[in-house]
């Protein structure tokens, strides 16, 4: 007796998977936590973008050690953040103005990106600064 041969063509059956489906449900699939650590790069990164903020020179007894931007230190329970900034700003310019555009650009993209209520958010105005640019042209008078 002979047994049959299989190739490509020959149709093998389908046994029901006895695995569960997969959960529907959010509150079925795990929780997701995020570290303050990321709230405080996302937070700094916020604050860097707005527009009036600039990035100053990094100097420790008079040696240059790059650029540093703003600052964030972050606290909190739950899904409640306590931010605080510092934050470099570019001279001249309206300061308030421009640490109401942090303070909103800040909260909208910590709120956003991480699902953390911003429930207190400081910022202190830690330089100002000339952004780098095209030098002013001088005159002299002989």
């Amino acid at each position: 007796m002979s047994t049959p041969s299989s190739d490509a063509t020959t149709p093998v059956p389908v046994v029901p998977s006895t695995a569960p489906a997969a959960p529907d449900e959010p509150g079925e699939r795990g929780s997701l936590d995020i570290s303050f650590g990321v709230v405080r790069r996302i937070a700094e990164h916020a604050a860097d973008s707005t527009e009036g903020t600039v990035r100053t020179e990094r100097r420790v007894a008079g040696l240059g050690f790059g650029e540093a931007g703003a600052s964030a230190k972050v606290s909190g329970y739950g899904d409640q953040v306590d931010l605080r900034l510092e934050v470099p700003l570019a001279y001249p310019a309206p300061i308030a103005l421009t640490v109401d555009a942090v303070r909103g650009n800040v909260r909208e993209r910590v709120q956003t990106l991480t699902g953390y209520a911003v429930r207190s958010l400081d910022v202190t105005v830690s330089a100002l600064s000339v952004p780098a640019g095209p030098t002013a042209p001088t005159s002299r008078v002989q």
